[in-house]
C-alpha cells in the first residue's frame, strides 16, 4: 500500500512557472500597456477638449438667447447701466457687469446674477460680492485650464478686435462712468485703436475701430449688423484664454475701475500715435492704408498687408506667450494640443489651429472688415 501511494505522488508532480516564462509574460504585459496607455490618454484629452467645446458652445447659445431678448444686440463688454457693487449698500463701490454675468439668466445662473445686484451684498461669507464672485461655474471653465479649480475661475474671453500695441498686455480699465484710463470704449476709439483719442472722435474713426470687435462698454453690436457684413459664421465671439481672470472681474479700486482685459481677447496692431493707422508699406504690424485728418481712407482702413503677422513682440497670436500674467495676455490660448476652442457669432464652434494663417485669423476678429479693405474669408480657410 505504501509503495502504491508513493507511485501516485510521483505520477502527478506540481510544476510552477520558470523564471524565463515569467519574464516573457511580464514583457508581453508591458508591451501591451505601452500600446494601450497612450490611446487611453489621447481619449481622455479628446474628451476634455470636447467638454470644453461644449461649454463654449453653450455660451454662444446663451449669447444668441440674450440677443433675442435685447433686440438682436450682443452683450456689452461691461454693462455700466447695471453695475455690480463691490462695496456695501451704505458705501457702494460700483463697477460694470461683465458679459459673463449678463448671460447668467440664459445659462441657468439667473439667481446668482441677481444676488450680485447693488443692494443685496451686505453681510458675511457668500453674502458679500467677493464671496458670490468665488462661486465656481462649470460652464465657464475648461477642464484643461490649470486654474480650473480656483474659486470663480474663468476660462473664456470675448472678442474686442484690434488693440493698439501701446496698451496691449497692460491692464485696460473702464470706470463706472465709462471713462477709460487706457481702454476699449467705442466713443473714444479711433484709427489708432488706443481708446485715448481726443474728444469728440470723428464718426468715421469710431466706425472703423468699432468694426474690429463685437463687444464694447458703451455700444452694443447687433447680430444683424454682423450678418450683413462679414457674416456671423466668420466672426469670432468667444475663445479660450488661460489668462482670463474671475468671471465677475476683479474687485475694483475706490474709483470703480473694472479690468476689462480680464475677460476679453484681441489682436495687437501697430499705430502711428495719431488718429490714423500706419501705412502697411512702412510698418509690418500696421493695418489699413494711412490717411490724413483731412482725407481718411475709410474704404481701406482695415486692409491687412501681405505677410501680416500682427505685432509679434506683443505675442498676440493663438497660444503665444502661454506664461503671460493673469489678465495681461489677451489672446486665445489653451493647454489643448495645437490650438484652441472658439465659438462664432453664428453659434458654430470649432477648434482653431495655432498655426493658422495670421491674415485669416486677423480677419476673424473683425465683423465689418470686408467693407474696409479686407479679403472675404471662406470657412474653408480656417
Amino acid at each position: 500500500m505504501l509503495t502504491r501511494r508513493t507511485a501516485l505522488r510521483r505520477a502527478a508532480p506540481r510544476r510552477g512557472f520558470t523564471l524565463i516564462e515569467l519574464l516573457v509574460v511580464i514583457s508581453i504585459i508591458a508591451t501591451l500597456a505601452a500600446l494601450i496607455l497612450p490611446a487611453v490618454q489621447n481619449a481622455r484629452a479628446t474628451a476634455r477638449r470636447t467638454e470644453c467645446l461644449n461649454n463654449i458652445r453653450n455660451l454662444g447659445i446663451a449669447a444668441q438667447s440674450y440677443a433675442t431678448s435685447r433686440n438682436g444686440s450682443l452683450p456689452y463688454l461691461t454693462d455700466l447701466s447695471a453695475p455690480i457693487n463691490w462695496g456695501t449698500a451704505s458705501t457702494p463701490v460700483n463697477a460694470g457687469t461683465p458679459w459673463t454675468v449678463q448671460l447668467f439668466p440664459f445659462i441657468e445662473l439667473g439667481p446668482l446674477g441677481e444676488r450680485l445686484a447693488a443692494s443685496t451684498n451686505d453681510g458675511t461669507g457668500v453674502n458679500t460680492t467677493t464671496g458670490l464672485a468665488e462661486v465656481k461655474n462649470k460652464v465657464l471653465n475648461c477642464p484643461d485650464d490649470p486654474n480650473d479649480n480656483l474659486p470663480g475661475n474663468l476660462s473664456y474671453a470675448i472678442n474686442v478686435g484690434y488693440i493698439s500695441n501701446a496698451i496691449y498686455g497692460a491692464d485696460m480699465t473702464v470706470n463706472a462712468t465709462g471713462t477709460p484710463t487706457a481702454g476699449h470704449v467705442s466713443s473714444l476709439y479711433d484709427y489708432s485703436f488706443n481708446g485715448t483719442g481726443a474728444t469728440p472722435i470723428p464718426a468715421d474713426d469710431r466706425e472703423v475701430a468699432r468694426g474690429t470687435g463685437v463687444s464694447w462698454p458703451d455700444v452694443q453690436i447687433k447680430l444683424d449688423q454682423v450678418s450683413r457684413a462679414d457674416g456671423t459664421t466668420a466672426t469670432l465671439l468667444f475663445a479660450e484664454n488661460l489668462q482670463a481672470q474671475n468671471w465677475a472681474g476683479r474687485a475694483p479700486a475706490a474709483t470703480g475701475d473694472i479690468e476689462i482685459s480680464d475677460f476679453s481677447f484681441g489682436l495687437p496692431v501697430a499705430n502711428s500715435g495719431t488718429n490714423y493707422v500706419i501705412a502697411a508699406s512702412t510698418t509690418a504690424g500696421g493695418v489699413g492704408v494711412a490717411g490724413t485728418a483731412a482725407a481718411p481712407v475709410k474704404g481701406t482702413s482695415l486692409a491687412i498687408p501681405a505677410g501680416f503677422r500682427g505685432v509679434v513682440a506683443s505675442n498676440g497670436m493663438i497660444n503665444a506667450n502661454l506664461q503671460g500674467a493673469e489678465g495681461q495676455a489677451q489672446r486665445p490660448s489653451s493647454t489643448h494640443s495645437g490650438g484652441v476652442n472658439v465659438i462664432f457669432c453664428g453659434g458654430n464652434g470649432r477648434f482653431l489651429n495655432q498655426t493658422m494663417d495670421a491674415m485669416v485669423y486677423s480677419s476673424l476678429l473683425t465683423w465689418d472688415g470686408s467693407r474696409k479693405g479686407q479679403n472675404i474669408v471662406s470657412d474653408t480657410e480656417f
